[in-house]
């Protein structure tokens, strides 16, 4: 995670941004929400309820957004590598984990996944600093140990697909600089990786 190197070639409110080593180089795809291309599992660290990988830890199948009762969700709103997955894990913070961890090291941005309006910015137990998105047709984005709130961040605040939102940090229960990203329909839980319809 000691290797950096610079973003290129994207939006200029990105391009000079520093992404971890362990992480693939951003895209932006027509204006819609930030995402990777490809994602891969963080190097050193044993991840339990990691999702099929190749040798080189991208992950497999992985496809950058996911449609969901008709709303374009990004599947990974940060520039950041897995730490851990969705569903049952060994140790750590509970035996079964209801979304993404994407690990960034330092403080990064968090876009929105999707369009939306702000249902909730503010600390929840646990999970920290946190915002909450109502997408419409019952799909909710939930953004987690977060350092920072982008400004004008309140609930009933309207935010684009794409538009930065605050930065990951450790807030919460967190014992690393990441950000917890859940995708729920109808308030349950969704395996962002794999959500769809």
């Amino acid at each position: 995670m000691s290797e950096f190197r610079t973003a290129a070639r994207i939006a200029p409110l990105v391009a000079a941004m520093i992404v971890a080593g362990c992480a693939t180089a951003p895209s932006r795809h027509g204006g819609a929400p930030y995402s990777a291309s490809a994602l891969k599992l963080c190097p050193g660290v044993m991840i339990s309820n990691a999702p099929a990988a190749t040798g080189t830890r991208e992950i497999l199948s992985y496809t950058p957004f996911a449609v969901v009762r008709g709303v374009r969700l990004a599947r990974a709103p940060v520039e950041a590598c897995v730490s851990s997955a969705y569903g049952p894990r060994a140790g750590g913070a509970g035996s079964f984990h209801e979304g993404l961890d994407l690990y960034t090291g330092d403080p990064s941005t968090v876009y929105a996944g999707a369009g939306g309006r702000i249902k909730q910015a503010g600390t929840q137990r646990g999970y920290g600093l946190t915002i909450e998105i109502d997408h419409g047709a019952g799909v909710t984005t939930r953004y987690a140990h977060l350092s920072s709130l982008a400004p004008q961040m309140r609930a009933g605040a309207a935010v684009s697909g794409g538009q930065p939102i605050g930065r990951t940090g450790r807030s919460g229960n967190a014992t690393a600089v990441h950000l917890h990203y859940e995708i729920l329909i109808d308030g349950r839980p969704k395996d962002p990786l794999k959500v769809s319809g």
